[in-house]
C-alpha cells in the first residue's frame, strides 16, 4: 500500500481514454463526459483486432496487454505527484508535524523494534507492516513550510535495511531517503503554488 502527495483535486476538463502513459494521455482525443470516453475503452477492450500501443505510449511492448480506461483530464495538464510506501509514509508525515488519521495500537508497537518482530509466535511468524490510514489537504504555503522546516531539522536518514522473513520480504530504505523525499515534495508545492492549488494525499 502507497501513500500518494499531489495537487488538490479540481473538477476535470475533459475526459480521455488512456493506457495510463502521460503522453499516451496528452494526446488521446478529449471526451466530454466520463460515459463517453469509458464506452471509447470498452470498445477498444473489447475489440476482436489485438490492441496496439497508443500513440506516446511509454512502454508499447506491454502496455497493449492491458485495458484501456477512461482517464480525468486536469485543468492544468500533467499534476504531479510523490508516492511512498506505507511503512516510508509514517516516517514523511511525522517530519512534516502531521498528526496520522490513526495511532498504531499501543500492543501492536511494543511488539516491534526497528520494524522488527521482538518474538514470534509459536504458531507463525509475526510480519511487520505498517497499515497507514492516512490523508489530508494543507494550503500550499503552510504545506511547504513544514517542508522546511523538516529539512531544517530532520536529522540525516541513516535507513532501514529490509527484513526477509521465510518467503516475506519487507522492503527497507536507502540512506538519505527522507531527505529525498523532502525534496521532492518541496519541487511538489512550488508547482502547486506557481497553479493555485493546496496540496493533498491519500
Amino acid at each position: 500500500m502507497t501513500v500518494t502527495f499531489t495537487a488538490a483535486h479540481r473538477p476535470p476538463v475533459g475526459y480521455a481514454v488512456s493506457c495510463g502513459c502521460d503522453e499516451a494521455t496528452a494526446r488521446a482525443p478529449r471526451y466530454g463526459a466520463w460515459r463517453d470516453a469509458q464506452d471509447a475503452a470498452d470498445r477498444a477492450n473489447t475489440a476482436a483486432d489485438a490492441r496496439r500501443p497508443l500513440p506516446g505510449c511509454a512502454t508499447p511492448e506491454t502496455c497493449p496487454e492491458y485495458p484501456l480506461y477512461a482517464e480525468e483530464v486536469d485543468p492544468d495538464g500533467r499534476v504531479p505527484d510523490v508516492t511512498v510506501s506505507s511503512i516510508n509514509a509514517v516516517g514523511v508525515l511525522e517530519a512534516l508535524g502531521v498528526s496520522l488519521a490513526a495511532e498504531p495500537d499501543a500492543v501492536e508497537s511494543e511488539a516491534l523494534e526497528g520494524g522488527m518482530p521482538l518474538e514470534a509466535p509459536e504458531d507463525g511468524v509475526v510480519v511487520p507492516i505498517a497499515v497507514v490510514d492516512a490523508c489530508g489537504e494543507l494550503p500550499v504555503e503552510d504545506f511547504r513550510a513544514r517542508v522546511l522546516t523538516a529539512l531544517g531539522l530532520a536529522p540525516e536518514d541513516p535507513g532501514v535495511p529490509g527484513i526477509q522473513l521465510g518467503r516475506t520480504y519487507v522492503g527497507g530504505r536507502p540512506a538519505g531517503y527522507l531527505q529525498r523525499r523532502l525534496q521532492d515534495l518541496y519541487a511538489l508545492a512550488d508547482w502547486c503554488a506557481a497553479h493555485g492549488r493546496d496540496v493533498a494525499w491519500y
